[in-house]
């Protein structure tokens, strides 16, 4: 290239007098430079996916503490306004937006803390936010009371996470917007949370006096998950963190590939990670690497942004839900049928 084709586009400094919006500002970013014109690039990405006339079906892989940081409501809403079609979560999120649905909120706290003492007080911690560990319990038996109202039989995490949110009553839940908005909710470590905890004390006691007991079922889960990529014409994908729900979400093209179904990979990606790719850890895993796999397109859209979740999705979304509203007001939201674990269709349905 020649040295002009490099010098054709100056930075544009942010003049903070001119982005009355979080819209604005973010918008603004793509002609700075570092993560905050990754982040911009990361809003772009998104607002492509919700434009895009093919209707993409939209996976959202939902890792670290979001629930705990304060970020649920604003998951919640990414459900409510047609953002997000399915979400692939850790356990541990699910289970903090079910204690909130019930009652038992998270406190402000500290990192700077004796955590012998928060031990005797029954203070359990997640960096600098506090529980109460006596009204946790009360969730877990709460959680065990619900599921032995349950059929006995064999489920997916979707199935049961759909039972579970209908069960609640908060608007500003992600469970139970889930269920009210039909969008499917899939925890593949569903185990690795207090949500398995209640349930490993139901499945001992069923046990213990042979009773029929409720079992989920990891691998009808991994077979539902991957009908739903098989019948989207196209698909795209936010990772909040990395992690078991990114791999479960990236891993649908190759199980395609395994069970011999011809498929594409992802077409869309974004990602809001902390994690380097140099220590070849999944959560830092690069799309561009993915693509080895087959689990992006070659043509795929992209980007990543290097910064704490807590910054860089209230950014994102809310410049989405400022810029876009009409664009959101007027998107299809996608309904799945399902005859056990088969999944029928999906229709597009306006509302």
């Amino acid at each position: 290239m020649m040295k002009k084709e490099y010098l054709k586009q100056k930075i544009k400094h942010l003049n903070l007098e001119e982005v009355p919006s979080i819209g604005k500002l973010v918008e603004a970013m793509a002609y700075t430079s570092f993560q905050s014109r990754n982040l911009a690039y990361c809003y772009q990405v998104f607002k492509n996916m919700l434009m895009d006339s093919d209707r993409p079906t939209i996976f959202l892989g939902l890792a670290g503490a979001m629930v705990p940081g304060g970020m649920r409501k604003i998951i919640r809403d990414m459900i409510a306004y047609k953002m997000v079609d399915v979400l692939v979560s850790t356990g541990a999120n699910l289970y903090h937006d079910f204690c909130e649905a019930v009652g038992v909120p998270h406190y402000l706290g500290t990192e700077h803390v004796n955590d012998l003492e928060l031990r005797d007080l029954h203070i359990d911690r997640v960096y600098d936010t506090f529980l109460d560990e006596d009204e946790l319990m009360k969730v877990d038996a709460l959680i065990y009371k619900i599921t032995e109202q349950f059929e006995p039989k064999i489920y997916s995490t979707r199935e049961y996470l759909y039972k579970l949110g209908s069960c609640l009553n908060d608007e500003n839940s992600i469970l139970y917007s889930a269920s009210k908005f039909g969008v499917p909710v899939f925890c593949p470590a569903l185990n690795d949370s207090s949500i398995g905890l209640a349930l490993s004390k139901y499945y001992m006691d069923k046990k213990n006096s042979n009773e029929p007991k409720l079992i989920i079922d990891p691998i009808r889960d991994l077979f539902e998950l991957t009908q739903i990529k098989m019948k989207s014409k196209k698909t795209g994908v936010i990772f909040i963190g990395g992690g078991v729900p990114k791999n479960y979400v990236q891993q649908l093209s190759v199980n395609l590939e395994v069970l011999g179904i011809p498929h594409e990979g992802h077409h869309y990606a974004i990602q809001i990670t902390t994690d380097d790719p140099k220590w070849g850890g999944l959560s830092g895993c690069t799309f561009k690497e993915a693509k080895s796999w087959g689990k992006f397109t070659k043509s795929a859209y992209n980007s990543v942004v290097y910064v704490d979740a807590t910054i860089g999705l209230p950014l994102i979304v809310g410049a989405i839900l400022q810029n876009c509203g009409n664009e959101l007001n007027q998107r299809s939201r996608l309904k799945f049928i399902w005859m056990e674990d088969e999944l029928i269709k999906i229709e597009q349905v306006y509302s």
